[in-house]
């Protein structure tokens, strides 16, 4: 057995931690003809009442108990922001109307060429699409999961359903999350929590496809569709269910209305993509927000040409991504953290001789949490290269907001601030250390970087509250919460995620950040921390801190925190040596009162979201249950324990 799941049975308590009771069977069927789910709202679901956070026995510093759902701002939940003003919202299929013939969409082909689809081409393929989702009984408000790769084909299924009068259901392809079953399981629970009437899948991926939606949710994988009389149908309240990535525990759908994407567009538009000539290549999987709304839907509804990579593609050649943005004014580079940090490791300097990247207007990153050494490591890079500083642009955003929440404005240098070590309390000022630009050098002394995500996008109201709702001052931390025209309608599931929620309009994200000057700092997810003695302990700042130190590297090592019988542990799986330097430097971050455990597992044990996020709730889960083994390489007992 584990040791820690031992300790946990020896003492004869129940487990607890980031991965909570066990998720339970996926909803519904896959059949043909079932009604869209039910949107829910949890206004204050039966397990979130009166329930305390976990600190010590479950007392806030001051021995009260503290509620974890927030009442609103101030005593009243916040209200949606007011209309920008006069920038035009444009139409999902409006484009369809009169589509470009000399501006498209160009795919990076297998063989290394471009392939280019113009606009007018495009709208052949979604009106036979269209058509032929109409033909196979498809009828308003109906799902379809596409399930079909980076490419024209993909771009025909998603506009094809909403002409239809359907609802896309973007599915990760296989091998985006590693072994076969895990994709199986993916792709069987977004089809039934979906309520899928159909799958357009790629032909190459159909019969894989067809052995899990079953008789009953027909499987079509059309071929490069010719024009189609034009069709009128009337569109789904729907306009997209995304489903989260699962780095917060159970894959979940977010429902999406029309209205919520177009807004959530037009905000893109009004901050980014009216400096640049285009979006640039980005390379993110269609399935995933950042890559499907930014990547893909932006630029086609705004008529806008732009080239899209498959992610294997950046992942075998990064240089001939980079290339793409050689000479080529008004670029806009999208990508996580790890992406800047594939980018560092696996392109050398003298590789990037003659390349001009002066014409990149912005470096969105966004999708997880931006490192301070990343972000410096990538942009002395590509210094010689032309890139300025002012490029990067750190943003926040996440699937129930439709995309974009915050972002650092054009034009100016991004900012961090450094918060000293150890741990933090919730709804308290936090004991700054002093602020920099990000820039090619990390500053040097103590404290933990946070890198600004920018402000607010046009419309949206962000605020920071604390646990009982109450608006709290800048400097302090507490819960990000969102209102605005493209917070999404809810999760598809009766199952609320206790931390993620909706109420009245207004998204509380369960991730924790704080505000100075009008930018939002994002610390880490509440549900991925611990709480002792009223503090917090984010993983996310743990693995910050190993990264610092060099003794974390993606795909080998993953930072967890959970309960065992009310004692706060810290696990660490590791592939990598250096255990006792990893309870060296964490161990003053978490303070006397947590246990620090770094266990040696294989490489295949650490678990990634096919976005590339550590799945830590599911490692978790299994560590508990035994089924994660290794051995126990070093570790730090509390103070006082054994007394």
């Amino acid at each position: 057995m584990h040791p820690l799941a031992a300790r946990a049975g020896r003492r004869g308590g129940r487990p607890r931690g980031t991965g909570g009771p066990a998720p339970g069977p996926a909803r519904g069927g896959g059949g043909h003809g079932r009604r869209p789910p039910a949107v829910h709202r949890v206004r204050e679901p039966p397990h979130r009442r009166a329930r305390p956070l976990r600190g010590g026995r479950g007392e806030g510093p001051h021995g009260r108990a503290l509620r974890l759902l927030p009442r609103g701002l101030d005593g009243t939940a916040p209200r949606p922001a007011a209309d920008p003003g006069p920038a035009v919202t444009a139409g999902l299929l409006d484009w369809l109307d009169a589509p470009s013939e000399s501006a498209g969409l160009r795919f990076l082909a297998e063989d290394g060429t471009w392939e280019t689809v113009s606009y007018a081409a495009l709208a052949g393929h979604v009106r036979a699409t269209a058509r032929a989702l109409r033909d196979r009984g498809l009828t308003t408000g109906q799902a379809v999961a596409v399930l079909r790769r980076t490419g024209p084909g993909f771009a025909a299924a998603f506009f094809g359903t909403l002409a239809a009068g359907g609802t896309p259901a973007p599915l990760a392809p296989p091998g985006a999350l590693g072994a076969a079953r895990r994709w199986r399981a993916h792709a069987a629970h977004v089809i039934a929590e979906s309520g899928a009437a159909l799958v357009l899948a790629d032909p190459d991926l159909a019969e894989a496809v067809t052995a899990v939606a079953g008789p009953r949710c027909p499987v079509l994988a059309p071929a490069a569709a010719a024009d189609a009389p034009p069709g009128s149908w009337p569109p789904a309240e729907t306009a997209l269910l995304q489903f989260t990535s699962g780095s917060r525990g159970r894959v979940r759908g977010v429902r999406v209305s029309r209205s919520n994407l177009e807004a959530g567009i037009a905000m893109i538009g009004r901050r980014w993509a009216d400096r640049a000539a285009g979006t640039g290549v980005p390379w993110l999987p269609l399935h995933h927000d950042l890559g499907l709304i930014f990547g893909l839907l932006t630029p086609v509804v705004r008529g806008e040409p732009v080239a899209l990579m498959r992610p294997e593609q950046f992942v075998q050649r990064p240089l001939r991504w980079l290339r793409e943005h050689h000479a080529r004014p008004g670029m806009v580079m999208l990508m996580p953290n790890f992406g800047l940090e594939y980018v560092v490791r696996r392109v050398r300097p003298e590789q990037l001789a003659g390349l001009d990247l002066s014409g990149v207007e912005a470096v969105v990153t966004g999708a997880e949490r931006v490192r301070l050494d990343t972000a410096a490591a990538f942009l002395d890079l590509l210094a010689p290269c032309g890139l300025r500083p002012s490029a990067l642009r750190p943003a926040y955003g996440l699937a129930e907001a439709t995309l974009g929440v915050t972002c650092a404005p054009l034009g100016r240098v991004a900012r961090a601030v450094a918060v000293a070590p150890g741990p933090l309390r919730m709804g308290e000022p936090l004991p700054l250390l002093g602020s920099a630009e990000v820039s090619r050098r990390v500053p040097g002394g103590p404290g933990t970087w946070h890198v600004s995500c920018g402000t607010p996008l046009d419309g949206l109201t962000v605020a920071i509250v604390d646990d009982a709702g109450r608006r709290l001052p800048d400097g302090s931390l507490g819960e990000i919460t969102v209102a605005g025209p493209s917070v999404a309608l809810g999760h598809t599931s009766a199952q609320e995620d206790p931390a993620t929620r909706f109420e009245d309009g207004v998204l509380f994200t369960g991730d924790a950040g704080f505000m100075i000057g009008g930018e939002l700092y994002v610390v880490g997810r509440i549900g991925d921390s611990l709480q002792v003695r009223g503090r917090n302990v984010y993983v996310e700042e743990l693995e910050a801190a190993l990264a610092e130190e060099g003794l974390l590297t993606r795909q080998r090592t993953a930072v967890l925190a959970g309960y065992l019988d009310d004692d706060p542990v810290v696990c660490v799986l590791t592939a990598a040596p250096s255990a006792e330097d990893v309870v060296a430097c964490l161990t003053p971050l978490v303070g006397p009162d947590v246990a620090v455990r770094v266990l040696r597992v294989r490489a295949g044990a650490i678990e990634l979201t096919s976005s590339g996020k550590p799945r830590r709730r599911s490692m978790w889960r299994k560590l508990l249950a035994g089924e994660i083994d290794g051995p126990l390489l070093s570790s730090s007992e509390p103070a006082g324990a054994g007394r």
